[in-house]
């Protein structure tokens, strides 16, 4: 095939889709000469080289920006393999258990009734920036952050992570703003070494944590809690935007849904599998191994492409399609192996609630196409943007 896929291309990233159909058909195993990188788009590749701590690592980064820098890599959890991963993810796991995070159930209602009120009585609600507001705060209780703390950190994000037409990767401000998080937050956590946060927080837990004897330094910390700021924000506030994107193109499901929100999570989790926010995360290559007839070297990076495995026509019947009534029995929507995503219950309740209440508290409205604005980057994808009308309350 023709030279089409390359991770920083405007032309492939604006509509990878066909691409993708391409790469799944014709070069599963696609090799990016420039980046010295191999590119798995099936679901099966994906799947198995997530669960294969033979042949990969992830002590070299697993975003491609990380990937493609020599060296040595932060001391955070998503750049560990066992055992250290195992030691970290278990230190805070338990916060985010399936039975513990059910438990939020009234918090999550109390706090989207609360951030929506004022857009009820406007008539409008960005539900992009709703799910955002939601998904910020409750994280920095996870974490044990003021919200004025996050949304700072946040902000500065929203700069790192802003593409402009014509530049590959972060942009020179980007750099500048990633700079200022990293003096803001190791600033935050010299400050609550002195002052630590309450206990169950992750902050307080990661001050406390010490294997053999020895602590998290302030940079593993920060480190820390850089990540699960990324993570616990942004995807969320993606697919609960995508949701009520889709469902609009699809006025048959819409109405599925609103006559019984128990389809609620059908769709959340059918919009994750068809726009699967996080499009791309790799892995260094430590063994040698053969994949459709070509030979990946150990030094070489692989990308798993799951936006392109969710889509897999080998693993979702008409997976091209926007259906609620799937019910997959395996799906990459939150990745997988060791390093899938630990705050997956968490997002799936945040979307639900947030969906229900809207759905609730406003009988009809209109998706403003128009104005919907997508976002699309060597990691991140989908509706940024997806404002609602409707009748003032």
């Amino acid at each position: 095939m023709s030279n089409d896929y390359h991770p920083f291309s405007e032309a492939f990233l604006a509509n990878p889709w066909p691409v993708f159909r391409r790469m799944r058909d014709e070069e599963p195993a696609y090799f990016v000469e420039d980046l010295n990188t191999w590119a798995l788009s099936r679901f099966e590749d994906v799947l198995q080289a997530s669960n294969d701590r033979t042949h990969f690592t992830a002590t070299m980064g697993t975003s491609i920006d990380m990937l493609l820098v020599d060296g040595p890599k932060p001391s955070a959890m998503v750049f560990m393999d066992p055992p250290e991963h195992t030691l970290h993810k278990n230190a805070v796991n338990r916060l985010y258990a399936k039975n513990a995070v059910a438990l939020l159930e009234d918090t999550l209602r109390t706090r989207t009734r609360s951030l929506m009120a004022a857009g009820l009585e406007s008539g409008e609600i960005d539900v992009h920036a709703l799910a955002t507001e939601v998904a910020l705060r409750t994280i920095a209780d996870f974490i044990g952050l003021q919200y004025a703390e996050i949304a700072h950190i946040r902000s500065l994000l929203d700069v790192f992570y802003h593409r402009e037409p014509g530049h590959r990767g972060t942009t020179p401000q980007g750099m500048k703003a990633f700079g200022e998080i990293y003096e803001y937050t190791m600033a935050l956590v010299r400050q609550y070494r002195r002052n630590p946060p309450p206990p169950g927080t992750q902050i307080h837990t990661w001050l406390e944590f010490a294997i053999d004897g020895k602590q998290m330094t302030d940079e593993e910390i920060y480190f820390s809690i850089f990540s699960f700021t990324v993570t616990g924000s942004d995807t969320i506030a993606l697919v609960t935007a995508g949701t009520v994107y889709y469902l609009a193109q699809h006025p048959q499901q819409y109405a599925e849904v609103r006559a019984d929100h128990a389809l609620i999570p059908y769709a959340f989790a059918e919009t994750a599998r068809y726009d699967q926010p996080t499009n791309v995360l790799g892995r260094r290559v430590v063994a040698d191994l053969e994949l459709h007839g070509k030979t990946i070297s150990a030094g070489q990076n692989v990308m798993f492409l799951f936006a392109s495995a969710n889509r897999d026509e080998r693993e979702f019947p008409e997976a091209d399609q926007y259906q609620i009534s799937r019910r997959p029995p395996r799906t990459l929507a939150f990745g997988a192996g060791i390093h899938a995503c630990i705050g997956q219950h968490l997002a799936r309740l945040e979307g639900k609630i947030i969906l229900e209440e809207l759905f609730a508290a406003i009988p009809e409205y209109e998706v403003q196409q128009q104005r919907c604005r997508r976002t699309f980057t060597e990691f991140l994808q989908g509706y940024c943007e997806v404002p609602i009308r409707f009748r003032p309350r």
